[in-house]
């Protein structure tokens, strides 16, 4: 009798531990992915669409082209290497959150689809030439967010997100704004009573 007990409660704690150790495993995968998402979140909010992203976005596009691929992005001047690798970078960071399992692929492939493409084509012969002369993975994790991109179809995700669209009921609203605006007798039409009502 007391030979069982004593197994029953090796059992009993045996099962206790393994629990113990699943919800804590659970918790810390949790509080891995809420860590991965505020990353995410910062870089699709906030990074992409600050100033000096843009700046470097805009460099990328339109400038960068005259500059010779040749020396890779290392070979760069020092202005030149600090807006390539600031988008290189960021799509790099993306990338490596999808592989990870920080951020959903369809919510990139959604959300930048056009931008990564674009800044790929326009990076791509330095990326190459880097990786030739320099480092073989040279952001490859920008590398597979354009893969994922280009296999994808972001019109597709879009229509299963059940977006709304300004579809033929856009009409009446625009109708009825027109017909209110063209009104003599409509008082908002008054300018001192748009003034009264702005305030």
């Amino acid at each position: 009798m007391s030979l069982a007990l004593n197994v029953a409660a090796i059992v009993i704690s045996l099962c206790a531990a393994a629990f113990s150790a699943f919800f804590g495993l659970r918790q810390l995968r949790s509080m891995q992915r809420a860590n991965s998402t505020t990353v995410a979140i910062e870089l699709l909010t906030r990074e992409c669409r600050s100033n000096e992203f843009l700046d470097s976005e805009e460099f990328v596009l339109y400038k960068l082209s005259g500059s010779p691929p040749d020396d890779g992005v290392n070979g760069l001047p020092p202005e030149q290497r600090r807006h390539v690798s600031r988008i290189g970078l960021f799509f790099s960071s993306l990338g490596a959150l999808s592989v990870f399992g920080g951020i959903e692929t369809r919510m990139i492939v959604s959300l930048v689809p056009t931008r990564a493409r674009r800044a790929w084509l326009a990076l791509e012969p330095y990326i190459i030439a880097e990786r030739r002369l320099r480092s073989p993975t040279y952001l490859s994790f920008f590398e597979h967010l354009v893969c994922l991109i280009a296999d994808a179809d972001p019109a597709k995700h879009h229509d299963g997100l059940g977006l709304r669209k300004m579809g033929l009921p856009s009409v009446a609203p625009k109708t009825e704004f027109l017909k209110a605006s063209s009104d003599p007798a409509d008082p908002s039409r008054d300018p001192e009573n748009a003034r009264n009502a702005a305030h």
